[in-house]
Protein backbone atom coordinates (compact mmCIF):
# COMPACT_ATOMS: atom_id res chain seq x y z
CA UNK A 1 0.00 0.00 0.00
CA UNK A 2 1.88 3.04 -1.20
CA UNK A 3 0.96 6.14 0.82
CA UNK A 4 -0.97 8.62 -1.27
CA UNK A 5 -0.18 12.28 -0.93
CA UNK A 6 -3.51 13.47 0.43
CA UNK A 7 -5.12 16.81 1.19
CA UNK A 8 -7.62 16.87 4.07
CA UNK A 9 -11.01 17.41 2.46
CA UNK A 10 -11.88 20.84 3.80
CA UNK A 11 -11.16 24.14 2.04
CA UNK A 12 -11.17 25.98 5.38
CA UNK A 13 -7.77 24.54 6.21
CA UNK A 14 -6.15 26.23 3.21
CA UNK A 15 -6.31 29.60 4.99
CA UNK A 16 -6.49 28.55 8.65
CA UNK A 17 -3.81 27.47 11.11
CA UNK A 18 -6.02 24.65 12.34
CA UNK A 19 -9.29 22.84 11.78
CA UNK A 20 -11.09 20.53 14.21
CA UNK A 21 -13.95 18.21 13.33
CA UNK A 22 -15.75 15.02 14.28
CA UNK A 23 -15.68 12.17 11.76
CA UNK A 24 -18.22 9.34 11.61
CA UNK A 25 -17.99 6.69 8.89
CA UNK A 26 -18.82 2.99 8.44
CA UNK A 27 -15.04 2.41 8.48
CA UNK A 28 -11.85 4.45 8.33
CA UNK A 29 -10.09 5.07 5.02
CA UNK A 30 -7.99 2.10 3.94
CA UNK A 31 -5.49 4.18 1.98
CA UNK A 32 -1.99 4.48 3.42
CA UNK A 33 -1.44 8.21 2.90
CA UNK A 34 0.39 11.31 4.03
CA UNK A 35 -0.23 15.05 3.89
CA UNK A 36 1.59 18.26 4.76
CA UNK A 37 -0.78 19.07 7.61
CA UNK A 38 -0.14 17.60 11.04
CA UNK A 39 -3.02 15.60 12.50
CA UNK A 40 -4.13 14.91 16.08
CA UNK A 41 -6.53 11.95 16.16
CA UNK A 42 -8.65 10.61 19.00
CA UNK A 43 -10.40 7.32 18.20
CA UNK A 44 -13.86 7.54 19.73
CA UNK A 45 -15.06 4.18 18.45
CA UNK A 46 -13.21 1.69 16.25
CA UNK A 47 -10.64 -1.12 16.21
CA UNK A 48 -8.16 -2.60 13.78
CA UNK A 49 -4.55 -2.20 12.65
CA UNK A 50 -2.65 1.08 12.51
CA UNK A 51 0.50 1.99 10.57
CA UNK A 52 2.43 5.18 11.29
CA UNK A 53 5.74 5.42 9.48
CA UNK A 54 7.43 2.08 10.09
CA UNK A 55 5.36 1.31 13.21
CA UNK A 56 2.54 -1.22 12.95
CA UNK A 57 0.19 -1.83 15.89
CA UNK A 58 -3.35 -2.73 16.80
CA UNK A 59 -5.59 0.14 17.78
CA UNK A 60 -8.88 0.42 19.62
CA UNK A 61 -11.22 3.07 20.98
CA UNK A 62 -9.58 5.59 23.26
CA UNK A 63 -6.19 6.13 21.64
CA UNK A 64 -4.84 9.66 21.06
CA UNK A 65 -2.09 10.13 18.47
CA UNK A 66 -0.38 13.11 16.86
CA UNK A 67 0.97 12.49 13.35
CA UNK A 68 3.56 14.95 12.08
CA UNK A 69 3.80 16.55 8.65
CA UNK A 70 4.50 14.16 5.77
CA UNK A 71 4.38 10.97 7.85
CA UNK A 72 2.57 8.09 6.08
CA UNK A 73 -0.25 6.61 8.16
CA UNK A 74 -3.45 4.60 8.08
CA UNK A 75 -6.05 3.32 10.53
CA UNK A 76 -7.32 0.10 8.90
CA UNK A 77 -10.44 -1.41 10.45
CA UNK A 78 -11.08 -5.06 11.22
CA UNK A 79 -12.91 -7.02 8.51
CA UNK A 80 -16.25 -6.95 10.39
CA UNK A 81 -16.45 -3.17 9.81
CA UNK A 82 -16.42 -3.69 6.04
CA UNK A 83 -19.13 -6.35 6.29
CA UNK A 84 -21.60 -3.95 7.91
CA UNK A 85 -22.22 -6.18 10.92
CA UNK A 86 -23.55 -5.11 14.33
CA UNK A 87 -24.07 -1.49 13.21
CA UNK A 88 -20.37 -0.79 13.79
CA UNK A 89 -19.04 2.70 13.19
CA UNK A 90 -15.61 4.32 12.94
CA UNK A 91 -15.80 7.57 14.90
CA UNK A 92 -12.93 9.94 15.57
CA UNK A 93 -12.12 13.48 16.62
CA UNK A 94 -9.48 15.08 14.39
CA UNK A 95 -7.49 18.30 14.67
CA UNK A 96 -5.54 19.30 11.55
CA UNK A 97 -2.72 21.83 11.86
CA UNK A 98 -0.87 23.64 9.08
CA UNK A 99 2.76 23.69 10.31
CA UNK A 100 3.75 26.54 7.97
CA UNK A 101 0.88 28.81 8.99
CA UNK A 102 1.37 27.92 12.65
CA UNK A 103 5.00 29.01 12.61
CA UNK A 104 4.19 32.09 10.55
CA UNK A 105 1.51 33.28 12.98
CA UNK A 106 3.53 32.50 16.11
CA UNK A 107 6.74 34.16 14.90
CA UNK A 108 5.78 37.77 15.81
CA UNK A 109 5.06 36.73 19.41
CA UNK A 110 7.46 33.92 20.40
CA UNK A 111 10.73 32.28 19.45
CA UNK A 112 9.52 29.38 17.31
CA UNK A 113 12.69 27.26 17.63
CA UNK A 114 11.13 24.96 20.24
CA UNK A 115 7.98 24.55 18.14
CA UNK A 116 10.05 23.61 15.07
CA UNK A 117 12.00 21.04 17.10
CA UNK A 118 8.80 19.50 18.44
CA UNK A 119 7.18 19.36 14.99
CA UNK A 120 10.24 17.54 13.72
CA UNK A 121 9.98 15.00 16.56
CA UNK A 122 6.28 14.57 15.81
CA UNK A 123 7.13 13.15 12.38
CA UNK A 124 7.73 9.87 14.22
CA UNK A 125 4.14 9.91 15.52
CA UNK A 126 3.35 10.58 19.18
CA UNK A 127 0.91 8.52 21.25
CA UNK A 128 -0.26 10.27 24.42
CA UNK A 129 -1.47 8.53 27.56
CA UNK A 130 -2.25 9.20 31.20
CA UNK A 131 -2.94 12.70 32.47
CA UNK A 132 -1.51 14.31 29.32
CA UNK A 133 -3.97 12.41 27.14
CA UNK A 134 -6.92 13.39 29.37
CA UNK A 135 -5.98 17.08 29.34
CA UNK A 136 -5.40 17.22 25.58
CA UNK A 137 -8.64 15.39 24.84
CA UNK A 138 -10.60 17.73 27.14
CA UNK A 139 -9.27 20.71 25.18
CA UNK A 140 -10.21 19.08 21.87
CA UNK A 141 -13.78 18.61 23.09
CA UNK A 142 -13.91 22.22 24.30
CA UNK A 143 -12.71 23.46 20.92
CA UNK A 144 -15.63 21.75 19.21
CA UNK A 145 -18.02 23.96 21.18
CA UNK A 146 -16.03 27.18 20.80
CA UNK A 147 -15.43 29.81 18.14
CA UNK A 148 -13.04 32.62 17.26
CA UNK A 149 -10.72 33.88 20.02
CA UNK A 150 -11.98 31.48 22.69
CA UNK A 151 -11.26 28.52 20.43
CA UNK A 152 -7.84 29.91 19.47
CA UNK A 153 -6.88 30.26 23.14
CA UNK A 154 -7.83 26.62 23.69
CA UNK A 155 -5.80 25.65 20.62
CA UNK A 156 -2.66 27.42 21.90
CA UNK A 157 -3.16 25.77 25.31
CA UNK A 158 -3.54 22.39 23.62
CA UNK A 159 -0.36 22.94 21.61
CA UNK A 160 1.53 23.82 24.78
CA UNK A 161 0.16 20.70 26.52
CA UNK A 162 1.37 18.47 23.69
CA UNK A 163 4.82 20.07 23.58
CA UNK A 164 5.39 19.78 27.34
CA UNK A 165 3.74 16.37 27.87
CA UNK A 166 5.78 13.73 29.68
CA UNK A 167 3.35 10.84 29.19
CA UNK A 168 3.84 9.83 25.57
CA UNK A 169 5.44 7.25 23.30
CA UNK A 170 7.17 7.87 19.95
CA UNK A 171 5.96 5.36 17.38
CA UNK A 172 8.14 5.30 14.23
CA UNK A 173 11.82 4.44 14.46
CA UNK A 174 14.47 7.05 15.22
CA UNK A 175 15.80 7.04 11.66
CA UNK A 176 12.50 6.68 9.83
CA UNK A 177 12.24 8.70 6.61
CA UNK A 178 9.33 8.70 4.14
CA UNK A 179 10.90 7.21 0.99
CA UNK A 180 7.72 6.53 -0.97
CA UNK A 181 7.14 7.97 -4.44
CA UNK A 182 4.13 8.17 -6.74
CA UNK A 183 5.15 5.16 -8.84
CA UNK A 184 4.73 2.86 -5.80
CA UNK A 185 1.02 3.60 -5.35
CA UNK A 186 -0.90 0.57 -6.60
CA UNK A 187 1.86 -1.91 -5.81
CA UNK A 188 2.17 -1.07 -2.11
CA UNK A 189 -1.59 -0.82 -1.82
CA UNK A 190 -1.92 -4.40 -3.08
CA UNK A 191 0.92 -5.68 -0.87
CA UNK A 192 -0.34 -4.28 2.41
CA UNK A 193 -3.95 -5.28 1.87
CA UNK A 194 -2.87 -8.83 1.00
CA UNK A 195 -0.73 -9.08 4.13
CA UNK A 196 -3.58 -7.80 6.31
CA UNK A 197 -5.90 -10.49 4.91
CA UNK A 198 -3.47 -13.42 5.12
CA UNK A 199 -0.95 -12.79 7.93
CA UNK A 200 -2.47 -15.58 10.08
CA UNK A 201 -0.98 -18.16 7.73
CA UNK A 202 2.38 -18.56 6.05
CA UNK A 203 2.83 -16.16 3.13
CA UNK A 204 5.67 -17.46 0.90
CA UNK A 205 7.88 -14.79 -0.62
CA UNK A 206 7.00 -16.12 -4.08
CA UNK A 207 3.31 -15.54 -3.32
CA UNK A 208 3.62 -11.96 -2.11
CA UNK A 209 6.14 -11.15 -4.86
CA UNK A 210 3.55 -12.32 -7.40
CA UNK A 211 1.03 -9.91 -5.86
CA UNK A 212 3.58 -7.14 -6.39
CA UNK A 213 4.24 -8.31 -9.94
CA UNK A 214 8.02 -8.69 -9.48
CA UNK A 215 10.45 -11.51 -8.69
CA UNK A 216 11.39 -12.50 -5.14
CA UNK A 217 14.77 -10.78 -5.08
CA UNK A 218 13.33 -7.52 -6.42
CA UNK A 219 10.42 -7.71 -4.00
CA UNK A 220 12.67 -8.09 -0.93
CA UNK A 221 14.75 -5.11 -1.99
CA UNK A 222 11.67 -3.04 -2.89
CA UNK A 223 9.75 -3.81 0.33
CA UNK A 224 12.69 -3.06 2.62
CA UNK A 225 13.58 0.17 0.80
CA UNK A 226 10.03 1.47 1.24
CA UNK A 227 9.14 0.22 4.73
CA UNK A 228 12.68 0.20 6.16
CA UNK A 229 12.19 -3.31 7.49
CA UNK A 230 12.18 -6.77 5.97
CA UNK A 231 8.99 -8.51 4.89
CA UNK A 232 9.53 -11.20 7.55
CA UNK A 233 9.95 -8.65 10.33
CA UNK A 234 6.88 -6.72 9.18
CA UNK A 235 4.69 -9.84 9.25
CA UNK A 236 6.07 -10.89 12.63
CA UNK A 237 5.31 -7.47 14.12
CA UNK A 238 1.76 -7.73 12.79
CA UNK A 239 1.34 -11.24 14.23
CA UNK A 240 2.79 -10.35 17.64
CA UNK A 241 0.56 -7.29 17.81
CA UNK A 242 -2.40 -9.58 17.16
CA UNK A 243 -1.14 -11.97 19.85
CA UNK A 244 -0.96 -9.13 22.38
CA UNK A 245 -4.55 -8.25 21.65
CA UNK A 246 -5.67 -11.88 22.11
CA UNK A 247 -3.75 -12.11 25.39
CA UNK A 248 -5.65 -9.07 26.63
CA UNK A 249 -9.05 -10.41 25.60
CA UNK A 250 -9.04 -14.21 25.89
CA UNK A 251 -7.79 -17.18 27.86
CA UNK A 252 -6.11 -19.77 25.64
CA UNK A 253 -3.14 -22.09 25.65
CA UNK A 254 0.17 -21.00 24.17
CA UNK A 255 -0.24 -23.66 21.48
CA UNK A 256 -3.66 -22.35 20.46
CA UNK A 257 -2.41 -18.75 20.62
CA UNK A 258 0.64 -19.39 18.43
CA UNK A 259 -1.46 -21.29 15.88
CA UNK A 260 -4.06 -18.53 15.73
CA UNK A 261 -1.32 -15.96 15.06
CA UNK A 262 0.20 -17.92 12.18
CA UNK A 263 3.06 -19.80 13.89
CA UNK A 264 3.44 -23.52 13.38
CA UNK A 265 5.13 -24.10 16.74
CA UNK A 266 5.35 -22.31 20.07
CA UNK A 267 9.15 -22.14 20.00
CA UNK A 268 9.14 -19.75 17.03
CA UNK A 269 6.22 -17.84 18.50
CA UNK A 270 7.92 -17.37 21.88
CA UNK A 271 11.19 -16.31 20.25
CA UNK A 272 9.63 -13.65 18.05
CA UNK A 273 7.35 -12.44 20.83
CA UNK A 274 10.28 -11.84 23.19
CA UNK A 275 12.37 -10.27 20.43
CA UNK A 276 9.63 -7.76 19.59
CA UNK A 277 8.06 -7.14 23.01
CA UNK A 278 11.08 -7.74 25.27
CA UNK A 279 9.21 -10.34 27.34
CA UNK A 280 7.61 -13.75 26.92
CA UNK A 281 3.88 -14.19 26.18
CA UNK A 282 3.33 -15.50 29.72
CA UNK A 283 5.10 -12.51 31.24
CA UNK A 284 3.02 -10.19 29.06
CA UNK A 285 -0.17 -11.97 30.12
CA UNK A 286 0.74 -11.63 33.81
CA UNK A 287 1.35 -7.90 33.38
CA UNK A 288 -1.99 -7.44 31.63
CA UNK A 289 -3.81 -9.49 34.29
CA UNK A 290 -2.26 -7.43 37.10
CA UNK A 291 -3.87 -4.29 35.64
CA UNK A 292 -7.40 -5.70 35.95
Amino acid sequence: MKPLFAIPGDKALEQSVYLIKEITQPFFSTEFHFHHECQLVYVEESAGRRIIGDNISYFESGELIFVGSGTPHVWHNEQKYFEGKDQLQARSLALYISPDLLLEHLAPFVNTAAVKTWLKKAQRGIQFHGKAKAEILALMREMLQQQDLTQTISFITLLQKMMTAKEYKLLAGTNYVNLYNDKDQSRMDDIFKYIFRHFKRDIPLSEIAAIAGINVHSFCRFFKSRTQQSFTHFVNELRIGYACRLLQEKEMSMVALSNKCGYRNTTHFNRFFKKIKGKTPREYKREVSSLD
